[in-house]
């Protein structure tokens, strides 16, 4: 059976459409409740981005694509955009969200390292297997 190319990747994407889906549901009700004036612009950006970058790691689980080198950095990327975007607006608004930079720069590099050791398990994995059948093939034969 042929496996689809893209199909650790569409996982990818619906666990990115999960994780906006909640973290929009979240923002709005804070906006609603009257977070957004209660605290700091910074404070409650960062809240928010923790939010969706756990909404992220919930829904990559539940979805568990299959890891190699090139789904881990495409999973880092999530957070490493929210970086940019952190950057962007310390440089333009406030240093307040270089704390929020920072926070999801360990995050994007901490799920890197997971999936990254995750596809190096699978890989030896598979070489191991196939080892073992040689080896066996070898003895029958």
């Amino acid at each position: 059976m042929v496996r689809p190319v893209l199909r650790p990747y569409l996982l990818l994407l619906l666990a990115c459409v999960e994780a906006a889906a909640i973290a929009y549901v979240v923002r709005s009700a804070s906006r609603f409740i009257g977070l957004n004036t209660l605290l700091p612009s910074w404070m409650g950006e960062a809240i928010h981005q923790t939010v969706l970058m756990t909404a992220f790691l919930a829904a990559l689980l539940f979805e568990q694509p299959r890891a190699s080198r090139r789904m881990a950095v495409l999973v880092a990327a999530v957070p490493g955009l929210v970086v940019v975007y952190d950057l962007y607006m310390s440089v333009t608004q406030s240093w307040g969200w270089l704390l929020s930079a920072a926070t999801a720069g360990v995050f994007g590099y901490a799920l890197y390292l997971i999936m990254e050791e995750e596809a190096e398990l699978h890989a030896s994995n598979r070489a191991g297997r196939w080892h073992r059948r040689v080896l066996q093939r070898r003895r029958g034969a």
